[in-house]
């Protein structure tokens, strides 16, 4: 694993997209992020990130806290509170997988230490242990890991298009709200294809 600690500062004037640990969901699922100037940010806003980095809690009672950055990520930022890594024998999918096996809580919890916050230092880090995956099974596993978030941002776009096709229905009348609806639908499906695509080529 390789760990991308470079500190990066943000300028004063640009907007970031920024990820705190409150943004992940326990099932790696990144649930959101705070958009700012770099002048309104934390100090602890410090690593960025790219497309396919995954970013693991360093906090002891946060550890499960591991996700992976999607493309709308590519260059936000997150806390100093996070590893930032990737591997150059482990998809990143698979990676997530292991990192969030008991195996793989397990090496995070033992490597754990401090008094007032306990966490896991970055020396102790490294030295977690990842078996070797063979090819064929990393590649069924970053399409199981596609499929999941796919399913995802499917039905929380669903679930806008029944919010807003209701008060459309409400406003104007039910034959223009469905007839809306399932375009917003065609379109939704057309586009997380294309998207499942195009980040089935990133590894």
């Amino acid at each position: 694993m390789r760990i991308k600690d470079k500190n990066f500062l943000p300028e004063s004037n640009i907007t970031y997209k920024y990820i705190e640990l409150a943004n992940i969901s326990a099932n790696g699922h990144i649930n959101g992020f705070i958009e700012s100037e770099g002048k309104e940010l934390p100090t602890r806003a410090r690593l960025k990130v790219n497309t396919a980095d995954i970013i693991v809690s360093s906090i002891e009672g946060a550890l499960a806290s591991i996700a992976l950055i999607n493309a709308e990520l590519n260059n936000a930022l997150c806390s100093t509170g996070f590893f930032v890594v990737k591997s150059d024998e482990i998809n990143s999918e698979t990676l997530l997988v292991l990192l969030k096996s008991p195996v793989g809580q397990l090496q995070l919890k033992k490597g754990c230490s401090g008094t007032i916050l306990t966490a896991i230092s970055k020396d102790e880090f490294k030295r977690i242990v990842l078996p070797k995956i063979d090819e064929s099974v990393q590649t069924l596993i970053k399409i199981k890991i596609d499929e999941m978030y796919t399913a995802k941002n499917r039905s929380l776009h669903l679930l806008e298009i029944a919010k807003h096709g209701v008060e459309m229905a409400i406003e104007k009348d039910e034959k223009t709200a469905q007839g809306w609806m399932e375009l917003e639908i065609k379109g939704l499906d057309s586009n997380l294809r294309w998207n499942g695509d195009r980040l089935g080529s990133v590894s």
